[in-house]
């Protein structure tokens, strides 16, 4: 990494990375409906199937660090990027629960050894080496690319005669191209780590456990308009339309990504407390879009939430990046911060979807709502509580 040059690209290569990966992740949203409508998943295996990729990604979070000690950056995305590539490929020809899931698991498994290495490289590679923006470009690859693979994908099924197949070929394609890019990035090795529990050192820890709070609170909202929401839209709509689902479930990452933009210059905390009034909102809209079975409310609550969720997600990333920017553990807490978002993901679609099993969907839905309003009202009133001067707290 001697030039500026060499140091654009392998930022920009981290950036393209993220993005398509992400994209890989939520292809298949676009799909759930079919799955449902053919009988191949129902809803409760729809919602294993999509968080079935954290139980690959987190143990594979867990080494990642050591992955990258030892193999460095490089051999560590490509080794990723192989197991992206299987993912889509097997979830491509094999459409039943069995082959989705293991497709899922692979994705799960190339996530968690890329997303906190990317997060570190992007902060290493930042060509003016400001971690606001490093902050920004982890957010907006992550909500651009995740939220434009739904409506992608979409066109794909509805426009081609292999709807269950032409979505994962788009990805498997983009995935493809990163190969000689990834290439390019620089070769380093370090001291190999050991595999331990990541340790957070005490004088970030107030500041780690408010932005792993907010982290885990504001992912469970595109997790679930990834899952859930695109098979209760399809209720309401004429058979076979595919298009109007993947919008509510790929806008509200696509304004995550641009109120994080837009939302840049202003204060870490401001954007906390914003994002959360706004992740109360949009709960709200969800619960009666759900009880009326109105689908322009759905998309209005996607809307609402993709901003709390961007200015959210932009407020604790950006606080943790300002007090982790000069310490050695950095890696460590990145990692930390990945598994909390993740486990936000995860998580409460899988009690959504246990919840639809036992009782309905309307239900479950309902109750996924109250525990949003419930946990970002305790964000919002943490956050603005009165700090001393030197805390950088959200709690």
């Amino acid at each position: 990494m001697d030039s500026p040059k060499n140091k654009a690209v392998a930022y920009w290569t981290c950036i393209a990375y993220s993005s398509i990966l992400m994209m890989s992740t939520n292809v298949a949203s676009a799909v759930y409906p079919v799955y449902k409508s053919m009988s191949i998943l129902n809803q409760f295996q729809i919602t294993l199937v999509f968080a079935a990729y954290i139980f690959g990604l987190l143990p594979s979070l867990m080494i990642s660090s050591w992955m990258r000690s030892g193999k460095g950056l490089r051999q560590t995305l490509l080794i990723a990027l192989l197991a992206a590539l299987l993912g889509v490929v097997i979830m491509g020809i094999g459409a039943s629960f069995s082959f989705l899931i293991a497709g899922r698991l692979l994705q799960g498994i190339s996530v968690g050894l890329s997303a906190g290495n990317l997060g570190a490289a992007l902060v290493e590679y930042e060509p003016d080496g400001n971690h606001h923006r490093a902050a920004l470009a982890t957010g907006l690859s992550m909500t651009l690319g995740g939220g434009s693979a739904p409506m992608l994908g979409a066109c794909f099924a509805q426009y081609t005669s292999h709807q269950l197949i032409a979505p994962y070929a788009f990805i498997f394609v983009l995935l493809l191209l990163l190969v000689p890019f990834v290439l390019m990035l620089p070769f380093s090795k370090e001291k190999q780590l050991k595999i331990t529990f990541p340790k957070i050192p005490e004088s970030v820890r107030p500041q780690f456990r408010s932005s792993a709070f907010a982290a885990f609170l504001t992912w469970t909202i595109p997790a679930m308009f990834l899952s859930v929401i695109p098979v209760v839209i399809a209720n309401y709509l004429p058979s076979g339309n595919l298009l109007f689902p993947a919008a509510a479930a790929g806008l509200v990452l696509i304004v995550s990504g641009l109120s994080q933009a837009a939302m840049l210059r202003v204060s870490p905390k401001v954007n906390i407390s914003i994002g959360s009034a706004s992740l109360i909102v949009a709960a709200g809209l969800l619960i009666f879009a759900e009880h009326i079975g109105s689908p322009t409310l759905v998309m209005a609550s996607a809307f609402v939430g993709g901003f709390g969720h961007g200015t959210t997600f932009l407020g604790a990333t950006r606080s943790l990046n300002a007090v982790i920017s000069g310490i050695s553990q950095r890696p460590e807490v990145l990692l930390s911060y990945n598994f909390a978002i993740y486990l936000g993901v995860g998580l409460p679609v899988l009690c959504v979807g246990v919840l639809s099993s036992i009782l309905t969907t309307s239900t479950a839905v309902s109750a996924f709502g109250g525990f949003v309003m419930l946990l970002s009202a305790l964000l919002f009133l943490g956050n603005n509580r009165r700090l001393k001067p030197e805390s950088a707290t959200v709690f």
